[in-house]
C-alpha cells in the first residue's frame, strides 16, 4: 500500500516541527491538526482545525487521509485523546497510525510497568485491538530512545554547562539515543516501508552513549552528583505521595530509570536505521552535537 497523505497532531511541540519538517521533506502531502488556524508554518502544510474533544470532528479531518502521526504529549493529556484520535482514524479508513512513543521501549516487559508509560501502553494495546479486528488498519510504534540534542539542551540526559550534573549508578549506562529531526526521519521511513513496518515495533538510534562519553567528550570539568537509580525510583514514589502530588518528579525520575538502568533496555540490540535512513552518527558527530550544548 502507497502512502502520500499523512495527517499529523501535535505538530507544533517539541518533536512536532522536526516530524513535520521530515514529511514535507519527503514529499508527503501533509496536514497539521491544530486547535487553531494561527500556527505559522511551512506553506506547503494544510492547518485542519479541530476539536480534539469531538469524534465527529476528527473523523472528519482524517477522512481521505493514509496516515496518522500522533506527536501528541503522552502522559500531559488525557488517554482519552490519543483514543478518540485512534477510533476517528479508524472510522475515516485511516490506513497506518504511529502512536505518541518516540522514547524508551515501551515493549520491554519491565518498562511496560511503569506508571509513567501506561497511557502508552494503553493505546498500543488498542491499536492492536482494532487491527486484529481489521486487517486494513496498521499501526507502527517508533522506539528512538530519548531525545538526543533535547536532552542535552534540556540537561535531560547529562548536564554538560554545570556546575554540577546528577550522574546514575556511575554513568557507565548505555543508552541509544536520537535527535529529534533523527526522529521526523524514522517516521517518514516507516511511510515510505509501509508493508516492512506494519504492525510491529521499530527502532531506531543515531549514537549509544554514555553519561561519562558525553563528560568526556565535552572535555568539560563538571561536579558529579552520583544517584542510584534505585534512589530515582524511591523518589518517585514518594512524590507522587505528597500533598499535592509532585507529578513532573514522579514522571522524570522513572524516564530516567528507564534510561540509566540497563534493566530496562534502553540500549537497543538491533535497529531499523538501514530501512528507515537514519544515520547512525561517526564520533566525530557526536563530538559535534555535544559540543552544542557543552
Amino acid at each position: 500500500m502507497a502512502i502520500t497523505k499523512v495527517a499529523v497532531a501535535g505538530g507544533t511541540g517539541n518533536l512536532g516541527p522536526a516530524v513535520v519538517n521530515a514529511l514535507v521533506e519527503a514529499n508527503f502531502q501533509v496536514t497539521l491538526l491544530s486547535r487553531s488556524s494561527t500556527h505559522e508554518i511551512d506553506s506547503r502544510v494544510k492547518i485542519q482545525v479541530v476539536d480534539y474533544n469531538s469524534l465527529d470532528s476528527l473523523v472528519t479531518a482524517l477522512t481521505g487521509q493514509e496516515a496518522v502521526v500522533d506527536v501528541l504529549p503522552s502522559g500531559s493529556i488525557s488517554v482519552e485523546i490519543p483514543l478518540r484520535l485512534i477510533e476517528a482514524a479508524h472510522k475515516a479508513g485511516v490506513q497506518r497510525f504511529i502512536p505518541s512513543e518516540y522514547g524508551c521501549d515501551t515493549s520491554h516487559p519491565l518498562t511496560s510497568k511503569l506508571p509513567v508509560f501506561g497511557d502508552k501502553v494503553t493505546v498500543v494495546n488498542r491499536l492492536k485491538e482494532i487491527s486484529a479486528q481489521d486487517s486494513a488498519f496498521t499501526y507502527t510504534p517508533v522506539i528512538t530512545g530519548p531525545f538526543f540534542d533535547w536532552g542535552l539542551k534540556m540537561k535531560f540526559t547529562v548536564n554538560l554547562s554545570g556546575p554540577s550534573t546528577p550522574i546514575y549508578d556511575g554513568g557507565d549506562t548505555p543508552f541509544s539515543t536520537t535527535t529529534l529531526a533523527g526522529i521526523g526521519r524514522a517516521i517518514a521511513g516507516v511511510l515510505e516501508h509501509p508493508d516492512e513496518t506494519k504492525n510491529r515495533y521499530v527502532y531506531v538510534s543515531q549514537a549509544e552513549v554514555t553519561q561519562n562519553k558525553l563528560l568526556a567528550l565535552s572535555g568539560k570539568t563538571v561536579e558529579r552528583e552520583d544517584i542510584s537509580t534505585a534512589d530515582l525510583e524511591k523518589k518517585a514514589y514518594e512524590a507522587v505521595k505528597l500533598s499535592p502530588p509532585d507529578f513532573r518528579t514522579f514522571a522524570v525520575n522513572l524516564i530516567r530509570l528507564a534510561v540509566f538502568n540497563p534493566a530496562y533496555g534502553s540500549a537497543f540490540t538491533k535497529t531499523d536505521n538501514e530501512l528507515l535512513g537514519v544515520h547512525k552518527f561517526s564520533e566525530a558527530e557526536i563530538v559535534d552535537l555535544v559540543k552544542q550544548y557543552s
